[in-house]
């Protein structure tokens, strides 16, 4: 009679032999949850802003460029967690989007971000790689 410890083992080797392709479910839910720890991220940066961060400009008032940069890093770094995730779970993608790991800025459009390019709606652009 084999032990619990003893067929831990056995069952991972077998899960392991069996890949799952993903399901279009995981990827909806994995796109929703980007979209959520995005929308958390720039809510939290927010709360930190004061009236310094802001400077008047012929176009009106703008934000300053270092307080542009790190929302680009924000989103930025969403995007780098999405393809980290996609690489780790390389042998369930189809060959298709396999593909799409060996060219960044397809994957990037892939997520939805025309040209590499996201509308911060805040008057500025922020340019992924």
């Amino acid at each position: 009679m084999m032990t619990q410890a003893q067929e831990a083992p056995q069952q991972l080797v077998s899960l392991q032999d069996t890949v799952q392709p993903i399901t279009q479910e995981e990827i909806r839910q994995g796109l929703a949850a980007m979209q959520q720890r995005l929308n958390s991220r720039i809510e939290q940066w927010g709360k930190t802003l004061s009236r310094d961060d802001f400077e008047w400009t012929w176009r009106g008032r703008q934000m300053k460029p270092a307080k542009r940069q790190e929302v680009c890093d924000i989103f930025q770094g969403v995007v780098n967690e999405m393809y980290q995730m996609a690489v780790k779970n390389k042998a369930r993608l189809s060959p298709e989007d396999q593909k799409l790991l060996s060219n960044r800025d397809l994957f990037i459009e892939k997520l939805g971000f025309q040209n590499n390019r996201v509308n911060t709606q805040m008057g500025f652009d922020c340019r992924l790689q």
